[in-house]
């Protein structure tokens, strides 16, 4: 059950990647399918909405506790998704990065 959990499947491929072989999105680095070699990325919808839940829900606790205003609760709030979101890019689908 865990390792279906760490396991996502490559768009082009469907062959699994497992949670070592997507650990450069930790880093915003491309990521390559080992096996098709074509060039992917975090899912872009569920990237979107990742970061709206979490921007809201740590905003909320830093407007709640501190005494700065929605704006500057906003600021911080957008700085700690900017770190901790490549974590959950980690969990979710990918798709194929298009080059323009």
């Amino acid at each position: 059950m865990i390792k279906d959990f760490a396991t996502r499947t490559c768009p082009c491929c469907n062959k699994p990647l497992k949670l070592s072989d997507r650990l450069a999105l930790l880093n915003r680095e491309p990521l390559t399918c080992k096996y098709c070699a074509k060039p992917l990325k975090p899912n872009f919808s569920i990237m979107l909405i990742n970061t709206f839940w979490l921007s809201t829900c740590v905003s909320g606790l830093i407007k709640t506790h501190t005494e700065l205003n929605y704006a500057w609760a906003l600021c911080a709030a957008l700085l700690a998704v900017s770190v901790l979101l490549p974590a959950l890019d980690l969990l979710f689908s990918l798709e194929e990065e298009h080059s323009q």
